[in-house]
């Protein structure tokens, strides 16, 4: 019943929520609106989810201040706790694909969410390399899942490099976001809801000024380094 009730609200908030975004998001050039309105959208899937979460690390990050934030990437509720989670004007790097989602893209689009074509690594060049001037002439944060894909039991895929150029190019600093618990609740290839606790985590920001594309497999293995802590920190308690 609870699945049903969360599928039922997620389809009917994605269709209000939509239309006023893309309207919206037509004169809203730093995307305060729409971002504001995403969070609530957000709010509300979460809220009709029923799961309980927590939120640790809140003080790691100045919320005058733009980030990338760099995320394990475990369910399909991943990109709502983003948004709930993080106080911030957060927009998301997105595959393709979900831009081809009737309406849904439309609004991905107004709300200035960045496409990314993994499939051709000169397009995905071409992606990073447009998605840093967009976050250099922006006030809004990011997110980016490097796995590139849902993890199945929650542990940590390999990382592709792709976000980590972008956070040299754009000389913003990373925070790594752990997401721990999700994969329990909304296990990927599932919309079964399952009553589960989930943990987020914001780490201390990782700064980037000064580095160069030879230091990109450094900051990918220090970010990484810092989502496994929090990983194992709940599996030992």
């Amino acid at each position: 019943m609870r699945s049903l009730w969360f599928l039922l609200n997620l389809i009917v908030s994605i269709i209000i929520f939509s239309i006023p975004i893309i309207i919206i998001g037509i004169f809203d050039k730093d995307k305060n609106y729409t971002g504001s309105l995403s969070q609530i959208w957000a709010a509300w899937v979460l809220w009709s989810s029923g799961l309980n979460y927590n939120i640790y690390g809140l003080e790691n990050i100045d919320l005058n201040k733009q980030y990338i934030f760099i995320s394990n990437h475990v369910s399909a509720l991943d990109i709502i706790l983003g948004f709930v989670a993080i106080p911030l004007n957060i927009t998301f790097l997105a595959k393709k694909e979900l831009f081809k989602i009737p309406l849904f893209g439309l609004a991905m689009t107004a709300a200035g969410m960045i496409k990314i074509d993994r499939q051709n690594p000169e397009k995905a060049k071409a992606s990073i390399d447009k998605a840093t001037k967009t976050l250099i002439r922006s006030n809004f944060s990011t997110i980016i899942y490097p796995e590139g894909t849902r993890s199945e039991l929650g542990n940590l895929l390999p990382f592709k490099k792709g976000g980590f150029v972008l956070a040299i190019k754009s000389q913003l600093p990373i925070v790594p976001f752990t997401v721990v618990g999700a994969e329990k609740a909304l296990p990927k290839g599932s919309f079964n809801i399952i009553k589960k606790d989930i943990n987020l985590f914001i780490g201390k920001p990782i700064e980037t000024k000064h580095l160069t594309l030879e230091d990109k497999e450094q900051l990918l293995q220090n970010c990484r380094q810092e989502i496994i802590k929090n990983l194992n920190k709940i599996n030992k308690s």
